[in-house]
């Protein structure tokens, strides 16, 4: 490994210096998967500060990366930024992949298979003003470089100009303007991984993947990108990759697009309940991350309002679902309930306008972008199939698709119900759900010992139990929400919840079974001064204190989508 590591960092400061006037960013990855990055600047240059800001990039330069030799140190504030020692013309990094699993973040560097890496090169970019960016990805002997789709056994090399880079360069990073000029919203692939060519692109993957979900995978790419390109009316410019692999440490699924037609899909390696399940939710899943190639990639969304390409992905993928037999209507309107209500969970009554830009935890831009353009689409009626109705608003459009463009969309001008919605600073999202979407939407108290819709149960018991645990214990919380329990990691300092007790009833009822009785009982015990009985395995139950202040249940009403609604959007039986 000493001598194949020796001869990759040989073969980097063999590449070249860099053109007059460019900084040049070398990447390849060596035998045992690690990342080489070489960074070579403008003569009389010696500090590259990284554009990126991102609060990750102390986690990749912190942690992830270290200079091969005493030509350079990194500082990581109040920006991460490299400085080449006196007498050095270059610095080499290596790059340790690892799969940070994050929220909403492209990853920086994750190994597929034993011997490629796929990495973000926003993580790694410099903007100096005055300068061009040149990018050389060398994939190295039997190796393969795939950039913006292009798959190829020799060095890639990009050129962002000088006037993006100076653009970029002011920007630091804020905007996804600044992204943009730099060209820096790109995966790239190094390495030996299979590669199967398929129309159009390319399928990329490592040998963990089992067939199911491979197969799932590659007929998906296929059937979606032709229908797709039918409903957008264009397709991309050039070729797309599609890389699937089973990382370590991966959870669930995620996937990621870039601008230059790269995606990443990672799966662990856990079996689904069964392989038409697990046909059919790979497929969504695919299908979900091939409508972000069009909406964000040929066309745009204002990426500061998540729940727009978010949304539209899912509202997407559940329609070409049913439209290819994957889901009934009966399947398609419960899809549609699980979203109504998971957004009334992180909405409530919350006023639209004064959300935050961007991703964060307490919005669900998945299921509330669902609900928005599912809304959209059925307040007029419209000619075509579901499926090209849903990209009608993007066929020719130049400008990004924003909130206004959903309203106006949906209201057929300036003024109705989805700009009361959105843009009403006074407008609660559920009251306005129930006052002016009723023809789409009805809804129903939920009351203590009657049946709760099963995607609600869930989240009512485990959302008390949490409420418990916050009072209860200092630090982070740890639960595991089982059929009919939840098993609480004690680890943090709790003062009645020791042990790592299994939960099962709380005030005497199941929140598994009852949540509306236990949410009540809760309230009343405290309500009347008396201490929370928790029910375990163990002969005595946990008597816990009340909370300083009892929330009201998360959501009291549960949200249905009315089979007339099914029907006027065209996706009845």
């Amino acid at each position: 490994m000493i001598k194949e590591m020796a001869t990759c960092l040989a073969a980097l400061a063999m590449a070249g210096a860099a053109a007059a006037g460019e900084l040049l960013i070398e990447q390849r990855v060596t035998d045992d998967g690690t990342l080489l990055v070489r960074y070579t600047p403008p003569v009389g240059v010696r500090e590259l500060p990284l554009f990126n800001r991102a609060p990750t990039m102390a986690t990749v330069w912190g942690e992830m990366a270290a200079p091969v030799d005493d030509c350079a140190t990194v500082v990581l504030q109040p920006r991460v930024t490299i400085t080449l020692a006196t007498g050095c013309t270059s610095a080499i990094f290596r790059v340790k992949p690892r799969l940070l699993n994050r929220y909403a973040i492209n990853e920086p560097a994750f190994a597929v298979g034993g011997e490629a890496v796929m990495a973000y090169i926003g993580y790694y970019a410099v903007a100096l003003p005055g300068h061009a960016l040149h990018w050389r990805w060398t994939p190295g002997p039997g190796a393969r470089a795939v950039v913006a789709g292009e798959v190829s056994p020799q060095p890639i090399d990009r050129v962002i100009p000088a006037a993006q880079m100076t653009f970029a360069a002011a920007d630091e990073g804020r905007t996804a303007a600044g992204f943009a000029a730099a060209a820096v919203h790109e995966y790239v692939l190094l390495g030996k991984a299979e590669v199967e060519a398929l129309p159009g692109g390319s399928l990329i993957h490592d040998r963990a993947i089992d067939p199911t979900r491979l197969g799932a995978v590659r007929e998906s790419l296929l059937r979606v990108t032709e229908r797709l390109a039918r409903a957008y009316g264009t397709k991309p410019a050039g070729p797309w990759a599609v890389v699937v692999n089973v990382p370590a440490g991966m959870q669930g699924f995620r996937g990621d697009v870039t601008s230059g037609r790269m995606m990443s899909l990672r799966f662990d390696t856990r079996a689904l309940k069964g392989a038409a399940e697990a046909d059919r939710t790979v497929r969504q899943f695919v299908a979900h991350e091939v409508t972000h190639w069009w909406d964000t990639g040929l066309f745009r969304t204002d990426g500061e309002r998540p729940w727009i390409h978010e949304g539209h992905a899912d509202w997407v993928a559940g329609l070409l679902a049913r439209e290819a037999g994957q889901l009934d209507a009966a399947g398609w309107r419960e899809r549609m309930d699980v979203a109504l209500n998971s957004c009334l969970f992180s909405r409530g009554d919350r006023v639209s306008a004064a959300l935050p830009t961007g991703h964060h935890r307490d919005d669900d831009a998945y299921a509330c972008g669902q609900v928005l353009w599912m809304l959209a689409q059925w307040a007029q009626p419209r000619d075509g199939t579901p499926v090209d109705v849903a990209a009608s608003p993007f066929r020719g459009s130049t400008a990004p698709i924003d909130a206004k463009a959903v309203a106006r969309w949906a209201d057929g001008g300036d003024t109705g119900s989805m700009h009361r919605l959105l843009f009403d600073p006074q407008q609660g999202f559920r009251s306005a759900l129930l006052r002016d979407w009723g023809g789409a939407i009805e809804a129903s108290e939920l009351r203590s010992g009657e049946p709760v819709p099963a995607a609600i149960r869930g989240r009512l018991g485990t959302a008390l139990m949490v409420t418990l645990m916050t009072a209860d214990c200092d630090g982070a919380l740890s639960i595991w929400t089982q059929a009919d329990h939840f098993r609480i990691d004690t680890q943090p300092a709790c003062r009645g919840l020791r042990g790592n007790p299994n939960v099962r009833r709380i005030q005497g009822v199941s929140p598994f079974d009852d949540p509306v009785g236990a949410w009540q009982a809760v309230r009343a015990a405290c309500q009347t001064g008396q201490l929370i009985s928790v029910g375990t395995d163990a002969d005595e139950p946990i008597a816990l204190a009340c909370p300083a202040k009892v929330p009201d249940m998360p959501i009291q009403q549960a949200l249905r989508l009315r089979p007339q609604a099914v029907e006027r959007l065209g996706l009845g039986l």
